[in-house]
């Protein structure tokens, strides 16, 4: 899919949202600046969702209630750019966080060795491209 705007790119994680369950473990690929935060903002707008939300580029990882919703009570949404081992992702505690199957993760930067180094696996991809006219493109 090819996005042209912020608000395209939150229509796709709206379409992409209704396929999310608790559980779910979502890696986001991609350069910096492409659209990964801008498209977690659109899940959680689609999940009903109404403060704002941040990128988790300093704070490593940002929680997010949600309230209405069957299968899901949390998005949890992180940054793993600023990670130079994965020892310092397995002192988030993050396998003992997937214990409840009501969190969704919503993952950047996951090849700074996550799957490699944890029992934590993703169960969705999706990669971010810039396109040479400023677009990008989305592919789930």
């Amino acid at each position: 899919m090819i996005s042209n705007s912020l608000e395209e790119t939150k229509k796709i994680a709206y379409e992409f949202a209704s396929s999310l369950k608790g559980g779910d473990v979502v890696f986001l690929e991609g350069d910096l600046g492409v659209g990964k935060t801008t498209f977690v903002q659109g899940v959680l707008e689609s999940l009903g969702y109404t403060e704002p939300v941040r990128s988790p580029t300093f704070s490593i990882m940002n929680l997010y209630p949600i309230m209405n919703h069957e299968t899901i009570k949390q998005v949890i949404h992180l940054d793993f750019y600023r990670f130079e081992t994965p020892e310092e992702i397995r002192s988030l505690g993050l396998e003992e966080m997937m214990i409840d199957t009501k969190n969704v993760f919503m993952i950047e930067w996951p090849e700074k060795g996550l799957e490699k180094e944890s029992k934590m696996k993703y169960n969705k991809v999706i990669k971010f491209i810039s396109l040479p006219n400023g677009a990008r493109e989305i592919i789930i």
